[in-house]
């Protein structure tokens, strides 16, 4: 009776620090899903500019008194690069949403903390590109202008630039706001301090009789596979670590 209550407890206590990791299983995948979203809009907007512009013969020969037919490669290049960076956000952010899920839901323990260390490291990538789709947007919007406009489009390529500078100011201001020091940051793992070493309690077995066991120590990290109670009895508590940094490092 005494083991089922045990075991019982255990499962209970998992099942709680769990939903806690999968909060930032979420919070990853939403953000992923908004950005897979917007660079399907960005593709979009690409291949419609790609398709539906048309340079006649009189602007052609515009950029060919001004000296400036490179303006149309510029269109072609930079119209082509928003579309393979907004593709490549579109993929990888899908990607890490769906076998996001999966591995959480279906992989064995452990694997929900597994699944937001990947998605932790695709973040640069998936950032990255699409930043760089929006700046290859702007260069195609420009360039655009001056293939249709002429010199008149200097009034719209001035409007772009400073609306690419406005960003980059805006960036830097929200992200200095929103910063949050990586010694305060808050995750999802909740840790018990047993003897030398701290035990993530997701990753917690239940025994059989016994009750519920620690997992076996690393090498040389002293003896923190007691029993829970023994734990929790000696006044163990809930500490703020940061075990994603091994998993990170062989992803």
């Amino acid at each position: 009776m005494l083991a089922a209550d045990k075991d019982r407890l255990i499962a209970g206590v998992k099942q709680n620090a769990l939903q806690l990791r999968h909060k930032e299983l979420d919070y990853f995948v939403q953000r992923y899903s908004n950005l897979a979203t917007q660079s399907s809009i960005l593709a979009g907007f690409a291949f419609d500019a790609l398709v539906e512009l048309e340079i006649t013969p009189a602007m052609h020969q515009t950029l060919v008194d001004h000296n400036a037919t490179w303006v149309e490669d510029c269109f072609y290049i930079s119209g082509s690069a928003t579309m393979a960076f907004a593709l490549y956000t579109v993929c990888v952010a899908s990607f890490a949403c769906v076998y996001g899920d999966r591995l959480a839901l279906q992989g064995p323990t452990g694997s929900v903390d597994r699944a937001v260390a990947v998605m932790m490291k695709s973040r640069t990538s998936i950032f990255v590109s699409f930043a760089f789709s929006m700046l290859c947007l702007i260069v195609a919007a420009s360039s655009m202008a001056w293939i249709k406009m002429g010199v008149s489009a200097a009034a719209v390529t001035g409007i772009f630039v400073l609306l690419f500078v406005f960003l980059l100011f805006k960036h830097q201001h929200m992200k200095s706001a929103f910063r949050i020091d990586p010694e305060l940051m808050v995750q999802g793992d909740v840790r018990l301090q047993v003897g030398p070493t701290d035990v993530d309690i997701a990753t917690l077995e239940a025994g059989f009789g016994g009750g519920a066991q620690l997992p076996p120590p690393a090498a040389g990290g002293g003896g923190a596979a007691g029993v829970l109670g023994a734990g929790v009895g000696a006044g163990a508590g809930n500490i703020n670590g940061n075990p994603r940094e091994a998993l990170l490092s062989h992803c």
